[in-house]
């Protein structure tokens, strides 16, 4: 859930200037002070925006053998930056991204672990104990699924406050929505793969990309991530195959398959070679 600061109204003759991230992971340092700042204060860190990027949704590893999708309240604006370069170290919670219908504190990401994000880096660590320091890294805020300008990144400290504007295109777009059906073969033989076909439509007004995964228990505890980007409208297919080595015949395998809008389960049957090649022979 969001930590919502008060809006500041003092944005209003805030001029943001700085770097604008891109996906493409290119670092661009911000070359100039901004108008919040009294000559008298020390001027803007040297913090590089690496990437900004808005997604809809994310994996992580809930525990060793579960993996699960986290979904915001509107959108998650993930943002990478460097402060390796600042001479006074910056906390998480320095951080926060400017809309323009407020101001809105980092999400904690605290034991889950996002994989495949649209933003390179690690999660963004700062000087606590017994955690380790990792001063470039990507930060996560949630906001209205669909903004009227592009946010912009805001850091306050003790001894002042800045502003960066951010790439951030999609931010102003609506949100895309999601409907979809997962399939499986009723039976296979020893040693054929299991394809499980999972569809999905973009319902929504907006473009988005459709994160799942579908989850097991044979061969082992594991799960396979598949992704669809589409446009309002648009269909797509994945189809996620899955061994049955040394499985018995007359076992059910149970898959679990997970995405943005809720789960689903699929079974099959393993049937022995034998009895396959007998039943098709008479």
């Amino acid at each position: 859930m969001v930590s919502r600061r008060s809006y500041l109204t003092t944005l209003a003759v805030v001029g943001l200037a700085g770097c604008v991230g891109s996906p493409s992971g290119s670092a661009t340092k911000s070359p100039s002070d901004t108008a919040t700042t009294p000559s008298s204060t020390p001027s803007r860190p040297e913090l590089t925006i690496e990437a900004a990027a808005v997604q809809y949704s994310y994996r992580y590893g809930y525990n060793a053998d579960e993996v699960r999708i986290r979904v915001p309240d509107g959108q998650f604006v993930m943002v990478t930056v460097d402060a390796s370069e600042v001479e006074q170290a910056v906390d998480r919670e320095a951080f926060s991204l400017i809309t323009s219908g407020g101001q809105y504190d980092e999400i904690t990401i605290d034991y889950e672990y996002p994989q495949g994000l649209d933003v390179p880096g690690e999660l963004y660590m700062d000087k606590r104990e017994g955690i380790e320091t990792k001063p470039r890294g990507w930060i996560a805020f949630d906001v209205p699924a669909q903004l009227d300008r592009e946010p912009s990144l805001r850091v306050e400290t003790d001894t002042g406050s800045w502003e960066w504007e951010l790439d951030t295109g999609r931010a102003t777009a609506p949100p895309p929505a999601w409907d979809w059906t997962a399939s499986a073969p009723e039976t296979v033989t020893v040693g054929e793969p299991v394809d499980i076909t999972v569809t999905v439509e973009n319902t929504g007004d907006g473009p988005g990309k459709f994160r799942g995964a579908v989850q097991y228990s044979f061969p082992l505890y594991a799960f396979n991530p598949f992704n669809n980007v589409l446009h309002p409208g648009e269909s797509g297919e994945s189809v996620v195959s899955i061994r049955t080595d040394n499985a018995d015949s007359g076992e059910v395998l149970t898959y679990v398959v997970r995405t943005p809008t809720g789960t689903s389960e699929v079974s099959v049957a393993v049937e022995s070679r034998t009895s396959t090649s007998t039943e098709s022979s008479t």
